[in-house]
């Protein structure tokens, strides 16, 4: 088994999101975003190499870009599939698209364990004030 070293911090998420390949879409749920791409889960195999178009509606503004797929396993009755994004500008988007994410699960925290329903616009003012500075630079360091 060979070993690869990961060049990105994996944010777990449950977001959903949209791909595009060759002209049919598919609604799927994002497994982890990094600041070099996305894993999601699929219904169907893709092929490494394909290029693929990417749209999370999940923040505002949405999430857009094109990507190609790095890999594809099997995962019991789906698959996850590894999108890389390279293209600067996509990081950065796919960075913020990452603290939505964290607001959001954060949202959902307070809920669950608290009872409180936070506007999204309130558990981002709190997460923000809690974590923010603890949140992984852009760049590896």
């Amino acid at each position: 088994m060979v070993s690869m070293k990961r060049h990105y911090i994996r944010h777990p998420t449950a977001i959903p999101l949209d791909f595009e390949l060759g002209g049919s879409e598919q609604t799927c749920a994002a497994k982890d975003i990094t600041e070099g791409g996305v894993c999601f889960v699929s219904s169907q195999p893709l092929h490494i190499g394909q290029h693929i178009h990417i749209t999370i509606q999940y923040c505002e503004p949405r999430f857009s870009a094109n990507g190609v797929v790095k890999w594809c396993t099997e995962d019991g009755d789906v698959y996850l599939v590894g999108v890389a994004f390279e293209d600067a500008s996509v990081k950065y988007a796919l960075r913020m698209v990452e603290q939505v994410c964290y607001i959001e699960d954060y949202r959902n925290q307070i809920k669950r364990e608290q009872g409180i329903d936070l506007s999204s616009e309130q558990a981002a003012r709190q997460w923000i004030q809690k974590y923010a500075a603890n949140f992984p630079s852009i760049t590896p360091k």
